[in-house]
C-alpha cells in the first residue's frame, strides 16, 4: 500500500515544481475532509482517497491533454506497482470511460468506471477545486467548458461526465447531509494554501 508521504513524495518527484501539484494537494485535503465526515456514516477507506486524491492528475507530468494525463497516470502508476492508485488516475478522468473509450485512448481492454466510493469521490471533488480554490460544480463545469472550447469532441463527452457529476453531487448531499461544495469551502476557504 502507497502512503501519503510516499505519495507526497511521488507527487514531487514527477511534477517538481508544476502549479498542478498546488491542485493536487488542494484536491487532497477536501478527500481527507470528506473521509472524515462519511467514516461517521459508513465505512471508508480513507487512505486510498486521499492517496488516489493526491495522485489524481499525476500523469500531467507528461502531458496537459483533458483525457491523457489519466492514461499517462495510469502508465506510471501500473509500472510502479501501485494498481489501486493508478485505477483512479485513469477513472477519474470524464467520471469514467467504459471498456470501448478506454481501449481508444490507449488503456487495457476494460472498463474503468469508478464503482467503489473512494474511486467515485475523486473525480467529484477535483471538481470543487479551481487550481487550490474552492468552486461550484457549475463554475468548474464552465472553467472546462471555457479551457477546452477547440475540442467539441471532448466537449460532447464532457456533457456526459457533468450530468453524471451532478447526479452523484445530490446523492451525496442526500446520503450524508452535506454538499462537497460546503466541503471544498470549509476546508479550504479562501486562502491559497501549499
Amino acid at each position: 500500500m502507497l502512503s501519503f508521504d510516499d505519495a507526497l513524495a511521488l507527487l514531487e518527484n514527477y511534477g517538481k515544481d508544476a502549479a498542478w501539484i498546488r491542485h493536487c494537494r488542494a484536491v487532497s485535503r477536501v478527500a481527507d475532509r470528506a473521509a472524515a465526515l462519511i467514516s461517521e456514516k459508513r465505512e471508508i477507506d480513507a487512505r486510498l482517497l486521499t492517496v488516489g486524491a493526491l495522485l489524481h492528475d499525476i500523469g500531467r507530468y507528461k502531458t496537459q491533454d483533458p483525457i491523457q494525463h489519466g492514461v499517462e497516470g495510469f502508465r506510471l502508476l501500473t509500472s510502479l506497482g501501485h494498481h489501486e492508485e493508478a485505477f483512479i488516475c485513469a477513472s477519474h478522468v470524464l467520471c469514467g470511460m467504459r471498456r470501448e473509450e478506454a481501449v481508444q485512448h490507449g488503456l487495457p481492454d476494460r472498463d474503468f468506471v469508478p464503482t467503489r466510493l473512494e474511486e467515485q469521490l475523486v473525480p467529484m471533488i477535483d471538481g470543487m477545486v479551481e487550481v487550490d480554490r474552492p468552486t461550484t460544480l457549475e463554475a468548474r463545469c464552465a472553467s472546462i467548458s471555457r479551457r477546452y472550447q477547440g475540442n467539441p469532441a471532448f466537449l460532447r463527452r464532457f456533457e456526459t461526465a457533468a450530468d453524471i457529476a451532478r447526479s452523484f453531487h445530490q446523492s451525496f448531499r442526500s446520503d450524508f447531509g452535506v454538499s462537497l461544495e460546503d466541503i471544498a469551502r470549509e476546508t479550504l476557504g479562501t486562502n491559497r494554501q501549499d
